[in-house]
C-alpha cells in the first residue's frame, strides 16, 4: 500500500467519524427537545395541581370558618334559651306566689 492509498483510507475513516458525530449530535438534539417538551408538560401539570390545592385549601378554610361561626351562634342561642327559660320560670313562680298571698 502506498502513501496515497493510506491517505485515502484515512480520509474515509475521518469522513465516517464525522458522519457518526453529526448523527450523534442530531440524536442528542432530538432527545433534548423531547426532554424540554416533557418538562414543559410537567410544569403545566404541576401548576394546575398547585392551583387546585390552593383553591381547595381556601374552600376548606372558608368551610371551617362557617362551622366555627355556626357553633358560636348556636352556643349563644343555647345560653339565651337557658337564661330565657329560667327567667320565665322565675316570673311564673313570682306571679303564683303573689296570687297565693
Amino acid at each position: 500500500m502506498d502513501l496515497k492509498d493510506k491517505m485515502d483510507e484515512h480520509e474515509m475513516r475521518i469522513g465516517a467519524v464525522e458522519r457518526d458525530v453529526i448523527e450523534l449530535k442530531k440524536d442528542l438534539s432530538e432527545g433534548l427537545t423531547r426532554v424540554d417538551q416533557s418538562n414543559k408538560y410537567l410544569r403545566e401539570q404541576n401548576r394546575d395541581i398547585l392551583k387546585e390545592v390552593i383553591k381547595r385549601n381556601g374552600l376548606a378554610d372558608k368551610h371551617d370558618f362557617e362551622i366555627k361561626k355556626m357553633a358560636k351562634t348556636n352556643q349563644f342561642k343555647m345560653f339565651g334559651m337557658i337564661f330565657g327559660a329560667s327567667g320565665l320560670a322565675a316570673l311564673v313562680l313570682d306571679i303564683i306566689m303573689k296570687l297565693i298571698k
